[in-house]
């Protein structure tokens, strides 16, 4: 099978009502209040974290509650849900009177779980990657690499991850499940269903329903400036700095036959139909706004730009970003540089100590 087989989903399945239909545009922005209760699912090697960021951020900058671990450390704290973990266990509880905003962290999404905890208005959010870059960025993250080239030492660089794929070297170890289908089982499709195309066909007609925007990274800055609009965001919201980039883009190039690309979208038959429809989709949300969306992305890649060079430049202590139809005045600082680039782990540690002693603070109160 080609990569042809996953380039078209039937127009079935693209519901003809969906949860895009009834969004605000920007002809909305001064009127709509901002969207404070959201669910982003933070899919893996998708450039997920730096969207992480972008939603931690409003958190503190709103003062509001977020879906938070109970614990602080040990392997995978940061992780809400897994195969062996349920959200309702992992979960730090907030008081009966208090409601949770924002769920960001990485969690298998569960529709009916996530509902139980979050407000009956939260906006779901989602992030995809294409698929054959999702299985590069795994092959360089998990090492992978190094690994080809101690088995293989005479294998020239650019041809390690062919050799991967060609001897299927990661149907040998246990990380090598991140390989297949790992942005379906983050969506919630089971391992067990992914070779199933009905069911996935079915299963992400469902997700059409519930998902208000999926990033495609791809099209990161145009996905963002989406998200402002429908979340009546400002644009200050969504700044942020790519984290967890891969150097190796910088230095490899692999080589890959078509043999070897074919390869790997069978292998991830899910993952393909996902992105296909979900990338399909935001371009057509794309095309539904007026010119001024365009205008936008431009402006908001400048600032993007201007973040990144204020950011590299530590002698400077603040930089003014001028008034635009967009964005009121606002002044980048320091402290703003150094929250970009705080590591997700030593973010969430920060977050957890403030949130756990604020409910030591608050039910001191209740007890008075």
């Amino acid at each position: 099978m080609t990569s042809k087989a996953f380039k078209a989903i039937p127009d079935r399945y693209f519901v003809r009502k969906s949860y895009t239909d009834d969004m605000p545009n920007e002809m909305t922005k001064n009127t709509c209040n901002k969207q404070r209760n959201v669910i982003f699912v933070k899919v893996h090697k998708t450039g997920s974290t730096t969207a992480w960021g972008i939603f931690t951020r409003f958190v503190q900058a709103n003062n509001l509650n977020m879906v938070l671990p109970k614990r602080d450390n040990g392997s995978m704290f940061n992780y809400l849900s897994s195969k062996y973990l349920k959200l309702k266990e992992t979960v730090l509880q907030l008081p009966k009177n208090m409601s949770y905003n924002i769920l960001c962290n990485h969690a298998i999404y569960n529709k009916q779980d996530f509902e139980k905890i979050m407000p009956n208005d939260t906006v779901r959010i989602g992030i995809l990657r294409d698929p054959l870059s999702v299985f590069k960025s795994a092959f360089y993250h998990f090492s992978f690499n190094r690994l080809v080239m101690r088995k293989f030492p005479n294998v020239k660089r650019s041809l390690r991850l062919h050799e991967f794929i060609v001897k299927k070297i990661y149907q040998q170890y246990a990380i090598g499940r991140s390989f297949t289908n790992g942005m379906s089982y983050d969506f919630g499709i089971p391992k067990s269903k992914t070779s199933n195309t009905s069911f996935v066909l079915e299963y992400i007609r469902e997700l059409d329903k519930d998902f208000k925007l999926v990033i495609i990274t791809e099209l990161f800055d145009e996905s963002l400036v989406l998200m402002r609009r429908y979340l009546c965001w400002d644009i200050q919201d969504i700044l942020y700095q790519p984290v967890n980039k891969g150097v190796w883009r910088n230095t490899v190039k692999p080589n890959l036959t078509r043999e070897d690309i074919d390869i790997v979208r069978n292998l991830n038959n899910a993952d393909n139909l996902l992105y296909d429809f979900f990338k399909t989709r935001l371009e057509n949300q794309i095309i539904q706004q007026n010119d001024s969306f365009y205008t936008e992305v431009r402006h908001f890649k400048k600032i993007i730009a201007s973040v990144h060079k204020f950011c590299r430049n530590t002698k400077k202590r603040s930089c003014t970003i001028d008034k635009s139809e967009w964005n009121s005045e606002f002044v980048l600082t320091r402290h703003f540089c150094d929250q970009l680039v705080t590591s997700e782990l030593d973010v969430l540690r920060k977050m957890i100590k403030k949130a756990k002693q604020t409910l030591v603070q608050k039910n001191q109160i209740w007890e008075r």
